[in-house]
């Protein structure tokens, strides 16, 4: 296992973030609320990055759509994957088409994730398509 300690904050922004993105799919709740009802939950933890939350998830919310119809281009359906999934991959999408980091890297913090928060077995749904998305894109 790999020591994350000192990337403690941004992990848990991330966690934070994926759970926001699902209440976003779910709820169809404008990023917003979400953002001010996550700072309200979080405002005394320290180790939460709340540009990088608000500027990620106002992404997630205005680029629904195109992520949306990329998830589609990869030929997933809403209806092979859980909810949770489809967040974990809005996250991995959305950091793809706006960040600096790596697309292994990306991929690393998606499978991570996936196995924190969905089923045993769904680590492997989000890297088939997270390393499908990466080889069309190149």
């Amino acid at each position: 296992m790999k020591n994350l300690a000192k990337y403690k904050n941004i992990i848990r922004t991330r966690e934070y973030l994926v759970q926001a993105i699902f209440q976003l799919l779910f709820n169809d709740q404008d990023a917003d609320s979400i953002l001010k009802q996550f700072k309200k939950e979080h405002a005394k933890k320290k180790n939460v990055d709340f540009a990088y939350f608000n500027r990620s998830l106002t992404s997630i919310s205005e680029h629904q759509d195109v992520i949306q119809k990329t998830l589609e281009d990869l030929n997933i359906k809403n209806s092979d994957m859980e909810l949770i999934d489809k967040s974990i991959l809005y996250f991995a999408i959305n950091e793809f088409k706006t960040m600096d980091l790596d697309g292994p890297l990306i991929i690393d913090e998606s499978l991570r994730l996936s196995k924190k928060f969905s089923n045993p077995e769904s680590y492997k749904f989000i890297n088939t398509y997270l390393d499908k998305y990466l080889k069309l894109q190149n």
